[in-house]
């Protein structure tokens, strides 16, 4: 086989080779993926992948195969979040790399925070050039004194990094999140996995935080956490946030106890009783190995015993 091949030089993209060997990927599965991964980030924001595969030939059966095949490939992801309003959105990911259902979540969590944000500072901007059109009209016209809204005069000086840190859409804050936190997150973002109306949003979960995080200080492991918030709920859920709130605060596990240090009556060594004992494990071993044939009692055999038994019976 003979190859004529001329790089283009403009309208092409970029795929890997497993995809195109990759024989769990259908002929429409390639299409769509290809199809996606060739819109501009702009348009992609405004196309859905309903829109995209109406576009193939099959239908919407063959249509429907493909997206599955691309979800277990994890190169299609998708989720629902509850955005600020309540409104409850299906997002969508394609990717050119496989992504794993923790690492999307992280990445949708990311993304929609930005989009929470940026709403809120066109809201602000707004108002404060609403609230400086009507600063004008009472003195008389712009410019009459006194400055009005825009950017600040000096611009900030923002927030200190760490030396050689530097944010990217997987670190969104400037300090290293500690393992438990991320833990916790992670049991949060996953509570829609085990019922679909646990949709929170990044605000929420943060303010759920601290109440998962105090679980796991106190011993509780992931997948008990996740059981003790999300089994049971009501049929009606008008708010999760409310619920899962409720639930962290009333079902806290108490704190374990933690048994006092005593000094041993033998050894005067310190150490922590489990039972009442009034000697450490050495000084009990030792007068365990001290008693008849050179062993503890319980290593000394039923004939031993037996023997034993029966000195005593005579001599009494």
């Amino acid at each position: 086989m003979l190859r004529h091949v001329i790089a283009p030089t403009r309208d092409f993209t970029q795929i890997s080779n497993d995809h195109i060997w990759n024989d769990d990927l259908s002929d429409t599965a390639f299409r769509l993926l290809v199809r996606a991964l060739a819109l501009s980030p702009a348009k992609a924001r405004a196309t859905t992948v309903t829109e995209l595969a109406a576009g193939l030939s099959g239908g919407r059966i063959t249509a429907d195969r493909a997206r599955k095949q691309l979800a277990r490939a994890g190169l299609l992801n998708s989720t629902r979040w509850r955005c600020r309003g309540g409104q409850v959105r299906t997002e969508s990911m394609i990717s050119n790399v496989p992504v794993d259902d923790g690492d999307a979540e992280r990445m949708f969590a990311a993304h929609f925070d930005r989009e929470d944000t940026r709403r809120e500072d066109d809201r602000r901007d707004g108002e404060r050039r609403e609230e400086g059109r009507r600063d004008d009209d009472r003195r008389g016209g712009p410019g009459a004194g006194g400055r009005g809204g825009g950017p600040p005069a000096a611009s900030s000086d923002g927030t200190a990094l760490p030396s050689g840190v530097t944010l990217t859409e997987e670190n969104t804050s400037p300090l290293p999140v500690p393992a438990i936190e991320a833990e916790a997150e992670r049991v949060l973002l996953s509570l829609r996995q085990s019922d679909p109306r646990l949709v929170l949003g990044g605000r929420e979960v943060r303010r759920l935080l601290p109440l998962a995080v105090e679980w796991l200080l106190r011993g509780v492991s992931s997948a008990s956490l996740r059981h003790g918030i999300s089994d049971g709920l009501p049929q009606e859920l008008k708010s999760p946030y409310a619920v899962l709130r409720y639930r962290l605060i009333e079902k806290m596990p108490e704190q374990p106890t933690v048994l006092e240090l005593v000094g041993c009556s033998g050894c005067e060594r310190v150490f922590r009783p489990v039972s009442g004992e009034e000697r450490c494990g050495a000084c009990r071993s030792e007068v365990a190995a001290e008693r008849p044939g050179g062993r503890g009692v319980g290593q000394v055999g039923w004939r031993e015993r037996l023997a034993m038994l029966n000195a005593a019976t005579e001599g009494g």
